[in-house]
């Protein structure tokens, strides 16, 4: 991966692209607390079949952000100004994570922009099933208080660092490279402060995405991983009886950071999916440039 910088509506973006036209093109977006070199090792062979758009979302990962731009209705709208000012029409977006609301998001906004969606290991509907530390940091703003300042914070950016690094696995682990990444992300006091204010949104903002579920006519992919302890299982199932044109596959061998531990299951379902919902829409795309 090769990484470059973006300017949208003056957030500093981290991106990295492969574009060669004539192919459809997929956005994705990085987990938490990752970046999107949780795509590194699957970055070649999407790249074999597909132009590619990562970002690490506002205020995640190495990009930057803050303050009202932390909740997945503004991060939404940021990925749709990406996708113009890099001349991207249309795209299938992928969202582990953080990304799941944010790509809900703007395919129930802009419907126009989105080819289809795979979703996976992230919170789309309100309540959510969440680990209970984390379901605690959704709802209770005395938490999130607590949660960023010391002696707490300390604590908690240990446990994201392992969760990024090892507990969020069901048996891959990260190169050395992005392992020094997901560190210095973890421990970066903005950059924690930031996620915490994106968890605050939720009690907000879900409630609304999920009223817009039953009207997405865009075919949705939701992939999980069975050893997910964090944002457990039974939200896909929840996720895939909302959403009516979606389908559902939960990888045995996987946890939070599915698609790096079902690895070539994951990629073969994807694109499978892809070939049967979207490509025929991507070359009339084509076509009528």
């Amino acid at each position: 991966m090769r990484f470059e910088r973006q300017t949208v509506r003056g957030l500093d973006l981290r991106v990295a692209r492969v574009s060669h036209g004539g192919r459809p093109t997929l956005v994705l977006t990085n987990a938490f607390p990752q970046s999107i070199r949780c795509w590194e090792s699957l970055w070649e062979r999407l790249a074999a079949r597909f132009d590619l758009l990562a970002v690490d979302l506002p205020g995640f990962g190495m990009s930057g952000g803050a303050g009202p731009v932390m909740r997945p209705s503004a991060q939404a709208d940021a990925l749709v100004q990406l996708m113009a000012d890099n001349r991207i029409d249309r795209a299938f977006m992928v969202g582990p994570d953080v990304g799941v609301p944010v790509s809900l998001w703007l395919a129930t906004t802009h419907p126009e922009r989105v080819s289809g969606i795979n979703i996976f290991d992230g919170p789309g509907m309100w309540p959510t099933d969440f680990d209970p530390a984390l379901g605690a940091a959704t709802r209770s703003g005395l938490v999130r208080w607590l949660g960023t300042h010391w002696p707490m914070r300390r604590r908690l950016m240990e446990q994201n660092f392992a969760v990024a690094t090892s507990v969020g696995y069901h048996h891959f682990r990260p190169s050395e490279a992005a392992v020094r990444e997901y560190e210095t992300i973890c421990f970066d006091p903005v950059k924690h402060r930031n996620a915490f204010r994106f968890l605050g949104s939720y009690a907000r903002e879900l409630p609304l995405l999920e009223q817009r579920l039953a009207a997405l006519s865009v075919p949705v992919l939701i992939t999980w991983g069975a050893h997910d302890r964090f944002v457990r299982p039974s939200n896909a199932k929840r996720l895939h009886e909302r959403l009516p044109h979606s389908e559902l596959t939960i990888f045995d061998n996987a946890g939070h950071f599915s698609h790096e531990d079902a690895d070539a299951a994951w990629l073969s379902r994807l694109e499978s999916f892809i070939a049967t919902h979207c490509d025929r829409d991507s070359e009339a795309d084509e076509t009528r440039r």
